[in-house]
């Protein structure tokens, strides 16, 4: 098993932070302005905020995420971690994969249909209900995926085992098992 140097562990480290720090920082942008656009009754102030937010997500989330999940399986790859040995490092995984799939398909689309919605009609926007639809949808999306990135974090910290408590062994079971068939056939 190929295993990364002390230099390179670090290295690794302090791009996988910086990328997830980056995500977290912007996801929580997204939600100032979100806060933002419903405070304003000026179409191209609305514009603004959404544009904004488009490109938060196409300069920073999208390449922060990517640099993260590609950052973790080279730190799980070229260290002990390994991909599979610690429950806390599977869960993340598959935490982390359904973030990003929820936010390339459903939520970065949602939040570019706003500003695709408000590039097109600055001014009737305001009586837009399918607008006021996809802005909640959008918005409360995103308090669900920046929450779930702050518990990837917490995750990483914690590195809870995920074990749960059982009142007997499966091995017992299992030894205890083959000892009776053992003593039934002599």
């Amino acid at each position: 098993m190929l295993q990364a140097t002390p230099l390179t562990r670090q290295i690794l480290k302090c791009i996988h932070l910086t990328a997830v720090c980056t995500w977290i920082g912007s996801g929580l942008a997204v939600l100032v302005l979100l806060g933002n656009d419903r405070t304003t009754s000026n179409g191209d102030e609305l514009f603004a905020f959404n544009h904004a937010i488009r490109s938060i997500d196409n300069w920073l989330i999208k390449p922060a995420a990517m640099v993260s999940s590609i950052s973790g399986l080279f730190l799980c790859g070229l260290t002990s971690w390994g991909f599979a040995r610690h429950r806390w490092i599977v869960i993340k995984g598959l935490l982390t994969l359904g973030a990003i799939l929820f936010g390339a398909l459903c939520l970065g689309p949602w939040l570019a249909e706003l500003s695709d919605m408000t590039a097109a009609n600055r001014i009737a926007i305001f009586d837009d209900g399918e607008y006021a639809r996809t802005y909640l949808i959008g918005t409360i999306s995103s308090i669900i995926q920046t929450l779930l990135l702050v518990s990837l974090v917490l995750i990483s910290i914690v590195k809870p085992s995920f074990v749960q408590k059982r009142s007997f062994s499966r091995r017992k079971t299992w030894d205890s098992c083959f000892a009776f068939i053992s003593r039934a056939k002599s």
